[in-house]
């Protein structure tokens, strides 16, 4: 199954989003980033299905939350990074 990556800035930020789309119906979950996609090693994510994705940036942001880099995952676990 394909989805989405969206990159927080952090735990708190990523719960607040997750809470945003969850309101909206929207399935998100919250989760430390993949290996290899972040250069810091403790960043937090929310993770979408693939058909959600441009409904969750617009819910985000109409609340305020500007989300960070989006990666789409592949079904073998591969990360590309996409633009919004």
């Amino acid at each position: 199954m394909i989805s989405y990556i969206i990159m927080c800035r952090s735990l708190t930020y990523a719960q607040r989003a997750s809470r945003t789309l969850e309101r909206a119906g929207i399935a998100a979950s919250v989760m430390r980033a993949p290996s290899g996609i972040d250069a810091k090693g403790c960043a937090y994510c929310i993770k979408i299905s693939e058909r959600r994705l441009n409904d969750s940036l617009r819910l985000m942001r109409g609340d305020g939350i500007t989300p960070g880099r989006i990666y789409k995952a592949d079904a073998y676990g591969s990360y590309t990074e996409v633009l919004p």
